[in-house]
This record gives structure tokens, C-alpha cells and sequence, in this order.
């Protein structure tokens, strides 16, 4: 009796630690895991074989794909600039949402204040300055660390 409930238990349980799919990255990595869920641009998931969580940032992951039914779902599209980098495509994330993107560089730049700027509008300005700092070396994404008028301070990462 204990043999057949044995069975049972492991039948069940081997679909849990299957490789169900796999994540590929922008930088070419590919990572075979099981997907749990995608939320706040964080991919959740754990490697075969084990029941600890993972997560990486949305936009290092290029593709998710469905081993058993060879679906392929697009996470998120690579940030190419073009000759004349664009600073829009740069994204500004938060330090959680970095997992899995590499840090390149620290971005400092300096603010002119005119006179009756409001708070809110030297905040945007500061945060297109660093954008565009980063968009003409080369980097994606910033994660602002200071944005105080007199000195503006990012991370930036790649992929």
C-alpha cells in the first residue's frame, strides 16, 4: 500500500520539477527554469529540481518560452539607439528592478536653476539630464540616486 501511494505522490509531483521553460535574455543567456509569475517588471521563477524563488528584472528578459507547447511570449523589446542616441528610451527603474542587468557606470551631472522654476519641473529636468547623460554613453536604464539641484546623481546599467 505504501508503494502505490509512493507512486502516486511522485507521478503527480514530477510535472512540479520538469523544465516547463525557458527564459532568454538580452544578452544571449538562456536559463532553463519554471516560470511562476511576472509582476511589478519582475520575473518570478525557480530552477528545476528546486522550490526556491528567482527573480530578474522584465527588461533583461527577452523572451519566455513554453517548452511543452513551443509557445514563445516577447517580456520585453531590446533598447537599441540609433546614430543620434534617443534619451526617451532610456528608463528610469527603481534598485529592485535591476536584477539581472549589469551596472556600468555612475552618472554625475550638474542642474542651472532659473529663476521660478517649480520643484516639480527642476525634478523632470533633472531626471532628461541624467537621461540624456546615459543615452550618450551608451546605457539603457538609470536608477536616480540623488536629485538634488546641485548635484544630480544615477546608476546606470545595461544589459
Amino acid at each position: 500500500m505504501k508503494n502505490i501511494i509512493t507512486a502516486i505522490a511522485v507521478l503527480f509531483t514530477v510535472q512540479f520539477f520538469a523544465q516547463t521553460h525557458e527564459i532568454i535574455k538580452h544578452n544571449g543567456e538562456k536559463l532553463d527554469v519554471n516560470f511562476i509569475k511576472a509582476e511589478n517588471n519582475l520575473v518570478y521563477y525557480a530552477y528545476p529540481g528546486s522550490m526556491e524563488e528567482h527573480k530578474i528584472s522584465r527588461f533583461a528578459v527577452s523572451q519566455l518560452i513554453e517548452k511543452s507547447k513551443s509557445n514563445s511570449k516577447i517580456i520585453s523589446e531590446k533598447i537599441n539607439f540609433a546614430e543620434k542616441p534617443d534619451y526617451k528610451k532610456v528608463i528610469v527603474l527603481k534598485e529592485s528592478e535591476t536584477i539581472g542587468l549589469t551596472k556600468s557606470d555612475n552618472l554625475i551631472s550638474y542642474l542651472g536653476i532659473a529663476k521660478g522654476e517649480t520643484r516639480w519641473s527642476l525634478s523632470e529636468m533633472g531626471e532628461n539630464k541624467l537621461k540624456q547623460n546615459a543615452a550618450s554613453k551608451g546605457h539603457q536604464f538609470i536608477v536616480i540616486t540623488s536629485n538634488k539641484t546641485d548635484k544630480l546623481t544615477a546608476t546606470a546599467y545595461t544589459y
